[in-house]
């Protein structure tokens, strides 16, 4: 039977010496982020930098996280790099103070999510839907017409549509195009 890959036992047992350095910068950088909030919290709620009980503390929160999202890394490089970071965080804290937390969106009311590219074009005469034929044109089936830069105009029996090719720099572009017979 096959291991799970994602397993955290299964990445321990394939790294056992990995280091921090070895994580990539997007989880550097989550990491970071994680320790640097627990700071802040630890900051308003004694008025100080944490000391060293409160250090290792603050890196088994962190780094229970990091076991939940299976994140394999020693217990020790984490802790390492924190006490690295403890400087650089209490002078960002001096100078800027503590960053308020963003206020939660609120949700807006669940609406039924519209197809990207219908127009929905209705015909004036009709009131029907009209079909699109080609990209910026549309018809209906009682003869009026819809073209992008034109507007609504009404069908005759000499008019052809057609696709035209326009060179834009590198790129061919296909334009709808009305001929007359």
């Amino acid at each position: 039977m096959k291991q799970n890959h994602h397993s955290l036992a299964y990445k321990r047992q394939k790294q056992p010496n990995k280091t921090y350095k070895d994580l990539k910068q997007k989880q550097k950088m989550k990491i970071a982020d994680q320790m640097f909030r627990e700071t802040c919290s630890y900051y308003k709620e004694n008025g100080e930098m944490p000391t060293e009980e409160a250090a290792r503390e603050i890196t088994e929160r962190i780094y229970k996280k990091l076991e939940s999202q299976a994140v394999w890394v020693p217990f020790d490089e984490v802790y390492q790099a924190y006490l690295l970071k403890m400087p650089r965080y209490e002078i960002r804290i001096r100078e800027n103070g503590i960053p308020e937390e963003k206020p939660a969106k609120e949700k807006k009311p669940d609406l039924p999510k519209k197809k990207r590219g219908s127009n929905n074009k209705i015909c004036p005469e009709c009131g029907r839907k009209m079909k699109q034929q080609f990209i910026g044109l549309q018809h209906c089936k009682c003869g009026m017409s819809w073209k992008k830069d034109i507007g609504y105009f009404e069908r005759t029996g000499d008019m052809v549509f057609a696709l035209e090719r326009r060179k834009t720099g590198k790129k061919t572009k296909q334009c709808p195009v009305i001929r007359y017979r």
